[in-house]
């Protein structure tokens, strides 16, 4: 604490990289200047700190967070761009009286902040800055968004006082006559480089360099003083990353699989995962732990988990990540590594296919058309509405609109029609966030590329990332993320689009990398979600009382939704007749999540 500028920090340390107090923080440099407080890993550190320390800087060269006060005295903002790992820090020069927040490349790490009454207060969380705030409102744009994403794409959170700095930027605040901030981008995901107008590919990078530069990432990232596990779920993901720990020397403590084939479990396709995590455990002859989650588990968790993300995010996938970290915490395993963000960065979801379908043939409002007949002669459930999404995608000729669309889960007149004072027949709304402002960057790119890089605006940080991490977190377990690393978002913008889905065949390039190495069932099984049977479970018994508790009894959701319209769509959701159950679930979390906020004593205006 500096009193007199009434500056203070308060850190609670998860200890991975040097356990000892030397490490603790916040840590103060050695010629008292700065103040460090950070929140992460930094795995090229030894790299820095022989660099620092050839320059004549004293530190504690066995802490990841001691090298970070000198880099900055020798670089400023520059020193992001040496720094290797996932981070948000602050840094406090007492001499100038000058305020460094940052967050890494892609925003593993969270932060927010708010700007009021001439003061800035940060935090991990933003629960944390809520016990401070006198007062909160409701940030309409942000609830409109999460009504159509289900998260919310960039700066915005529910809370309007309270904002998140974006991945790959810096935030300065200076304290003289008044508090003056800047915030400015330092990382920009990398594109092809266009020729000519048309975007120019290296046809020279193989498979092969691909999984040698995994190998060495996923080396790095195994830099650790603590026992370090995986995440396996069968998948191609989690199975390469486990594959590249073997290969490399860093043999996993253990492996941790979700089983949610017990008690009232369903057969929807969310419990296809162990015998998958079996086989490649055995392939690769790493131990595996069934970590077994029932339907009443879930639904115990549904209601307090927006306060544990921080946001009103409509996926129970983070209750299966925390059943997860909890059992590796009790074993002693405080790192785990994850195959998060695969399928971001080597084109893995259904909307990447379509985009290359699109880009092979052009819009196809015909086929469409034609097609919708033709989905409604499906049996109703979550294949035809898959089907009838990618139609609708098919449909839009607009590039512009197809990118957005491919984000959407809601449809826009169902979700942004039920707010108090919306206008009849409303088709569209005008966003102003991470993906709009995507679009402009990514303009002369190929359309799966420019999809991938809003993959990176929006849903891997302010969706995928922001539930790992906070599930892992409250645990006490450090997720980690090599999929992301910026050298693999480098070396795979500007592989031919067509190298990265072949055919019909998603994650092509990546899969040949990892090939060799993985069973050939795990390869070629067909995409499984990381959830639970959300719809079932919210249109029956516990569920369905938890879900119209929170829509027509919450306060927050009273104030904000015409209550008629909702009783309408929820009726015709439960009748079968449109599928509304996502939506109504985002609704019900949106009033768990305000009035667990309202619950920390602060004035509702």
């Amino acid at each position: 604490m500096d009193e007199q500028e009434r500056v203070g920090f308060a850190h609670r340390r998860l200890s991975i990289i040097d356990l000892s107090n030397a490490a603790a923080q916040p840590m103060v440099s050695r010629d008292g200047r700065y103040v460090t407080t950070f929140n992460g890993e930094i795995f090229n550190y030894r790299v820095i700190s022989k660099m620092l320390s050839g320059k004549g800087y004293g530190f504690n060269a066995a802490s990841d967070t001691a090298v970070l006060a000198p880099l900055y005295d020798l670089k400023g903002p520059d020193m992001l761009h040496d720094l290797e790992g996932m981070f948000a820090f602050s840094i406090w020069d007492r001499q100038k009286k000058r305020l460094f927040l940052a967050r890494d490349h892609t925003g593993i790490k969270p932060l927010y902040y708010s700007l009021s009454s001439g003061r800035l207060i940060f935090a991990s969380e933003l629960k944390a800055i809520c016990r401070i705030l006198s007062s909160i409102t409701v940030d309409t744009d942000a609830l409109k968004e999460y009504l159509t994403f289900l998260w919310t794409p960039g700066e915005r959170t529910l809370v309007q006082q309270i904002r998140k700095l974006r991945p790959g930027h810096y935030l300065t605040a200076e304290f003289r006559e008044g508090l003056h901030t800047e915030i400015r981008r330092w990382y920009r995901p990398p594109q092809a480089p266009l020729i000519g107008g048309r975007p120019g590919y290296d046809h020279s990078k193989t498979p092969e360099g691909l999984r040698s530069l995994l190998d060495d990432v996923v080396s790095d990232q195994c830099t650790s003083d603590v026992p370090i596990g995986a995440f396996l779920s069968g998948g191609v993901d989690s199975s390469a990353v486990v594959a590249s720990m073997v290969a490399t020397g860093h043999r996993p403590t253990r492996t941790y699989c979700v089983d949610t084939s017990g008690r009232n479990a369903s057969n929807e396709g969310f419990d296809e995962d162990f015998p998958f995590a079996e086989r490649v455990a055995r392939h690769l002859n790493v131990p595996l732990t069934r970590v077994t989650l029932d339907e009443d588990a879930i639904l115990d968790g549904l209601p307090d988990l927006p306060l544990l993300l921080d946001e009103p995010t409509a996926d129970p996938a983070a209750l299966l990540v925390e059943a997860i970290a909890k059992h590796a915490r009790a074993d002693g395993v405080k790192v785990l590594l994850t195959g998060t963000g695969g399928d971001d960065i080597f084109s893995g979801y259904r909307r990447h296919l379509t985009a290359r379908l699109r880009e092979r043939f052009g819009a196809w409002p015909r086929i469409a058309q034609a097609g919708a007949g033709a989905a409604r002669l499906l049996p109703d459930g979550a294949t035809r509405r898959r089907f009838e999404k990618l139609l609708g995608l098919i449909g839009h000729a607009d590039s512009d609109t197809f990118l957005l669309n491919a984000f959407n889960q809601n449809s826009l007149p169902n979700a942004l029609g039920l707010l108090k004072g919306a206008s009849e027949g409303i088709t569209d709304a005008a966003f102003d966030n991470a993906l709009t402002s995507g679009l402009e960057e990514t303009k002369g790119q190929n359309l799966l590329n420019r999809l991938l890089y809003l993959e990176m605006c929006g849903f891997l940080p302010d969706h995928n990332l922001n539930y790992t991490d906070k599930a892992c977190m409250i645990a006490g377990v450090e997720a980690r993320v090599p999929l992301i690393d910026p050298r693999l978002i480098d070396f795979m913008s500007d592989v031919d689009p067509r190298l990265k889905i072949k055919g019909l065949e998603p994650k092509w390039f990546f899969k040949q990398a990892v090939a060799a190495r993985l069973p050939s069932e795990v390869l070629t099984r067909r995409k499984v979600g990381f959830g639970a049977p959300v719809r079932r479970l919210c249109t029956a018994g516990r569920g369905r009382e938890l879900i119209e508790a929170a829509l027509f009894s919450n306060s927050m959701v009273k104030d904000n939704f015409d209550q008629e319209k909702l009783r309408i769509f929820w009726d015709r959701t439960l009748s079968g007749r449109s599928d509304g159950v996502y939506l109504a679930l985002t609704i019900a979390m949106t009033g768990w999540l305000w009035e667990a906020l309202r619950a920390t004593g602060l004035r509702d205006s």
